[in-house]
């Protein structure tokens, strides 16, 4: 594993290329430059079934994010940053993604920096504002620190990314990673360390475009107390059709996490955060999803477009007496350029952000437990 790590480094270094000196960006070059910027502003109205003094106001309406996008190109190279503001109490400002392109030809390209982490069909493995079990556990839209290469064409789509962490606030020996992030990571006493991703995609037909692929995901588990490294391991086989106005998303993960945790601690659990909120999670489960989308294209004034969508998935826990998960979410989402509006109705049980159990609710959960549901509106100008 080491020795792998160490070679495909190598190979980074070696090819890619740097900016000389005499090929550096003077005044006269800054027309040459593309840039491109926008962002979105975001607010949030919810009412959620397990919170009753929310439900007799009638929900609760406030600010979800501000967001900052700047992309710019010169030559072969590229930049892209993506800044987010949250409200404090959700981890307030961090970055989602920033990272350096250095493009080969127009079908290789490689990246630096807070980059995506390759695994499933794309990023998003679903439709609704929500997301799904995936996201939540570190297996959809995340990114880390690393350097990657990408190849893709008309049939094959090519992935491979070596993460030497989770991003990182704080560049102390051994210390925690911080709760404001984005994506979800290893966090309290464990840390992701080296870490390699590798995503295949055969695409094929015509009228109905289709892909099928699989993605693999290994590294190490930084232990803080017990300075030893465990591992981590995923295998994700999914599938993707687009026919006409139609989208169908596929995917089963299985993946083992096996911290090395100090005596006493369950090595049934690792922690992960996001949003500023750790919870704890089942070290080795399964996860089935499938997410369908059918677009309408209308002329109501400034709407253009529905989406309808149902997103489903589920957790199958590897300890038996532990209570499985699952969380559906069916939504609307209501496209009049510049606003975008996600009207969901998420459903989920023994799910932390859909039920009053927290903690606890990806690992043993409660049998006590009953579905909730949260009614979300999601208003969204993005320019």
């Amino acid at each position: 594993m080491k020795k792998q790590i160490l070679i495909f480094l190598l190979l980074v270094v070696c090819t890619m290329p740097t900016i000389a000196q005499g090929d550096s960006i003077s005044v006269e070059k800054f027309d040459e430059i593309q840039l491109n910027y926008g962002g979105a502003l975001r607010f949030n109205y919810n009412l959620s079934s397990w919170k009753p003094n929310q439900i007799k106001r009638g929900g609760d309406f406030g600010f979800e994010v501000f967001r900052i996008n700047v992309d710019a190109k010169y030559k072969k190279w590229e930049f892209h940053i993506d800044q987010r503001f949250y409200a404090a109490g959700f981890g307030g400002a961090f970055l989602k993604y920033g990272y350096f392109q250095y493009n080969l030809n127009e079908k290789n390209h490689m990246k630096l920096g807070q980059i995506p982490a390759y695994f499933g069909t794309e990023q998003f493995n679903s439709h609704s504002w929500f997301f799904q079990l995936p996201f939540y556990l570190g297996f959809e839209d995340d990114h880390d620190m690393g350097v990657s290469y990408d190849f893709e064409n008309d049939k094959i789509q090519f992935d491979l990314g070596f993460y030497k962490n989770a991003e990182t606030l704080s560049f102390a020996d051994n210390a925690p990673i911080s709760d404001a992030r984005y994506s979800y990571d290893f966090s309290g006493r464990n840390k992701e360390v080296n870490q390699l991703n590798t995503r295949l995609n055969y695409k094929f037909g015509k009228t109905a475009q289709q892909s099928i692929g699989v993605s693999t995901q290994v590294g190490g588990i930084w232990n803080i107390d017990t300075e030893e490294i465990g591992r981590q391991a995923a295998l994700s086989l999914h599938y993707e059709l687009d026919y006409k106005n139609l989208n169908l998303k596929l995917q089963g993960i299985a993946y083992n996490n096996q911290p090395e945790n100090a005596e006493g601690e369950s090595r049934d659990k690792i922690e992960m955060t996001a949003y500023g909120f750790p919870y704890q999670t089942a070290a080795k489960a399964n996860i089935y999803s499938i997410s369908i989308a059918y677009t309408i294209p209308v002329k109501w004034g400034p709407i253009t477009s529905l989406q309808i969508y149902d997103d489903y998935s589920y957790m199958d826990k590897s300890v038996e007496s532990w209570e499985d998960t699952q969380m559906n979410v069916f939504g609307i989402l209501v496209s009049a350029n510049p606003i975008y509006v996600y009207l969901d109705y998420a459903s989920g049980l023994h799910q932390p952000w859909l039920g009053p159990q927290w903690e606890n609710a990806l690992t043993e959960g409660d049998e006590e437990n009953s579905w909730e549901s949260r009614f979300n509106v999601n208003f969204g100008y993005y320019f």
